[in-house]
């Protein structure tokens, strides 16, 4: 796993992940709605009070995560592993059938880190094709259609030479007979490690490159004993958790600081209708065009 970076080099890796940055009080600040702020490296942990962004950037508030749970007055759940089961993550400490399968895993699928990109770049689009279209039907509006990966390859090839450039990235590949079939590319950024994509090609998961994959990556960064937490996205639907949960990961509330805690529940709450919103409007065009497409059959 690379070296992490610091925080002023994780603003500098990655100018895309931000709206309107800013220094203020010595961390980057990000207003990431009109009016409201958080550290640019959004788990950056700070004492309440000690830091805060320029008022002109926050005006309608700001959050932090905070070192200690009795320092926060809100919470955000993600699947974290940390302390002992990071420390003595090991084969032997899983159960009998995720043991199982990650040994049937490193039979079948040669693992490792992906030592350069443009060798199996477009076996990495096949996959991200493959991956996308198995999910298609359960994801939110906001993510990546399985058209994108034909109409805009170009698009997409050059975001992927950007990503894989980056410091503090790395990415981990499965192979199986020679061809990439799964990758995984983690994050490092101070003793945080953020698991950001896992993709898999539907055609071989019977491998289990999945499984053979979270083990190399999560054996390698038990290794590095700088390494604290690793952050696995937030609980999103029970299998993909279970599957995170057998691998020592699980639903943690990390604990912030908000500056006007009645405006933050206000603005959750909106998002989560947004979110519902986006949910009913695609099921009613999927449901359209099921119809449309039976009508032109019969």
């Amino acid at each position: 796993m690379k070296r992490a970076l610091t925080e002023q080099e994780y603003v500098e890796e990655n100018p895309q992940f931000f709206r309107r940055l800013h220094v203020h009080d010595g961390i980057w600040w990000d207003q990431i709605y009109p009016g409201y702020a958080r550290p640019a490296f959004k788990f950056q942990e700070l004492v309440p009070k000690t830091a805060r962004p320029a008022r002109s950037e926050s005006w309608l508030g700001y959050s932090h995560c905070v070192p200690a749970v009795d320092m926060g007055n809100a919470a955000v759940p993600y699947m974290v592993l940390e302390g002992e089961d990071l420390r003595e993550f090991s084969l032997a400490r899983l159960g009998t059938l995720k043991r199982n399968r990650v040994r049937k895993g490193l039979k079948h699928c040669e693992v490792k880190e992906v030592p350069e990109l443009e060798s199996c770049l477009e076996e990495a689009r096949e996959v991200c094709a493959s991956h996308s279209l198995r999910g298609a039907a359960t994801r939110h509006a906001h993510h990546v259609s399985p058209s994108f990966f034909t109409e805009q390859a170009e698009t997409w090839r050059k975001q992927m030479r950007r990503d894989f450039a980056c410091r503090g990235r790395s990415w981990f590949g499965a192979w199986r007979e020679g061809r990439l079939v799964g990758y995984v590319a983690t994050l490092r950024v101070n003793d945080v490690v953020l698991i950001e994509k896992v993709k898999l090609h539907t055609e071989f998961l019977p491998f289990c490159p999945s499984d053979a994959l979270y083990f190399h990556v999560l054996s390698d960064a038990a290794q590095d004993k700088t390494c604290r937490r690793i952050f696995n996205s937030a609980p999103q639907r029970p299998g993909l958790d279970r599957f995170k949960e057998l691998f020592f990961f699980k639903p943690t509330p990390i604990p912030l600081y908000v500056s006007n805690p009645v405006l933050y529940r206000c603005a959750m709450r909106a998002m989560a209708l947004r979110e519902a919103w986006f949910a009913a409007r695609r099921s009613r065009r999927e449901s359209q065009a099921e119809e449309t497409g039976g009508g032109e059959k019969s």
